[in-house]
């Protein structure tokens, strides 16, 4: 089971994690979307402007050739193929100006130009016949592509025929015939069929590039062009800024650990000291104090509920002291109407009141039944010796005065007999008062007083307590 301390620092430092990596990764990818956009318009932009430059470049070639041209007689026997014959092969260029249309074009013969060259040459066919030829000077064009303006360390802009060869020279590969180098990427593949766009595509190296691309607008040339960088150099920056992004996160999340552990610290503290508390409460230890100068309101308030929970409890305990002492006079006061030990205590209190009283009561019962025994018990001794020895006794006497006896014997038991009646009378006297039954307390006491009276001649007075007085 984990302690607050870690659920705290855990909690925190998830919390700090996550909006950290959400942000970063947000920013991140929202860089490099708009990196992308921008690569990708200013590829675009780039490939319009040398697009625009090489069909106004090519048409204004056109032009001149048409306004160069001279008329020819349909029997004329010069040989247009005799300028370039060095350069390509006569019959594949035959064959192929034969699938050309009458007039002047612009038509692409790399496919029978020797050594891998380009071969750009406008044509003049009248009646199915080529009259005139004349090839396009390809530095020219090389020099439109090779404009690095805003293309970085490794974008370049190139031409692909419809063979997906390159027409123009590659930047990466400059010793090699373009029309040696295959492109048949995904860029050409587009724009050779017309669908121009952008996008992050392999290029002919197979390398993933920002690529642009279009289709060239000349008559009966089908060539695409291609504005393109590598994504590494472009994500270099994107790179340097997930590195920082990284370095300020793992900063942020070092910040959130410390500072979570010392957040721990603040509030683990006043709760290790209630735990501590509470476990001396647990163990019936309540004689403690409590430190309470937290300046938090909610932790303040807190530990003054401990102070009063630890002040009812103790109450509670001598309350039930007391109760256990048997002292019932002892007051408790309820801390609240929820205090149902205090209440349980009070009526726990009043059942022990109750049943006190009901064994004083009883215990009384039980002597004032033992008293009233013992009186009756000494009525009917007093009254056997009293109606029973006591006529024996005077019957002898008179049996005695009655006899034959000598005066001397008579008188001796006489003096026998009459202290046997006395000694009786005061065994029937000390037993049972005749004086206390018929006339009350008051008046056995004065006749006990004048019997003490008498012996000894001593003055006795009795003193009776204040608003006393005597029942007769």
């Amino acid at each position: 089971m984990k302690s607050l301390r870690s659920w705290i620092i855990l909690l925190i430092n998830s919390l700090v994690f996550l909006v950290v990596v959400t942000l970063s990764i947000f920013s991140y990818k929202e860089f490099k979307y708009a990196l992308d956009e921008r690569v990708l318009l200013q590829l675009s932009s780039i490939k319009k402007l040398k697009r625009i430059q090489l069909e106004a470049f090519l048409n204004a070639e056109l032009e001149n050739f048409h306004n160069a041209n001279i008329k020819l007689e349909s029997d004329s026997t010069i040989n247009p193929y005799a300028v370039i014959a060095e350069e390509v092969d006569i019959t594949c260029l035959q064959n192929r100006l034969k699938l050309m249309p009458n007039g002047e074009s612009i038509i692409d013969i790399t496919s029978c130009a020797r050594k891998g060259k380009v071969k750009l040459a406008m044509v003049n066919k009248i009646a199915n016949r080529v009259r005139q030829i004349e090839c396009i000077n390809n530095d020219l064009i090389q020099d439109i592509l090779m404009e690095r303006t805003g293309m970085g360390q490794s974008g370049e802009t190139y031409l692909v025929g419809n063979d997906y060869r390159m027409r123009s020279e590659s930047r990466f590969f400059p010793e090699q015939p373009p029309g040696q180098i295959k492109a048949s990427t995904i860029g050409a593949k587009h724009a050779l069929l017309g669908i121009d766009g952008f996008g992050i595509i392999n290029d002919y190296r197979g390398i993933p590039v920002y690529s642009s691309y279009h289709k060239l607008d000349i008559a009966n040339l089908n060539w695409a062009i291609l504005s393109e960088i590598d994504v590494v150099e472009v994500t270099a920056p994107l790179l340097n800024m997930r590195n920082k992004l990284i370095l300020i996160s793992f900063l942020v999340l070092l910040f959130a650990l410390t500072f979570s552990f010392l957040i721990t610290v603040v509030l683990s503290k006043p709760l290790l000291n209630m735990r501590l508390f509470l476990n001396f409460m647990t163990r019936g230890n309540y004689d403690f104090t409590i430190v309470n100068n937290y300046q938090t309101k909610e932790i303040k308030e807190m530990f003054v509920a401990l102070e009063k929970l630890q002040k009812s409890i103790r109450e509670a305990i001598n309350f039930s002291s007391e109760i256990g002492n048997m002292n019932m006079k002892a007051k408790y006061h309820l801390s609240g109407e929820g205090d149902l030990l205090g209440k349980s205590l009070i009526v726990m209190q009043k059942k022990l009141m109750e049943y006190e009283n009901a064994e004083n009561l009883s215990r009384l019962m039980a002597k004032k039944s033992l008293i009233e025994g013992q009186e009756n018990e000494r009525k009917r001794l007093s009254k056997d010796l009293h109606d029973g020895v006591g006529p024996l006794l005077t019957s002898l006497k008179l049996m005695v005065h009655t006899s034959e006896l000598s005066s001397p014997d008579k008188k001796r038991i006489n003096v026998v007999v009459d202290g046997t009646i006395d000694e009786i009378r005061r065994m029937t006297y000390n037993l049972m008062p005749s004086v206390l039954v018929d006339f009350g307390v008051g008046k056995a006491l004065e006749s006990f007083i004048d019997r003490m009276k008498k012996p000894v001649g001593l003055k006795l007075f009795m003193r009776m307590p204040p608003r006393a007085r005597l029942v007769n």
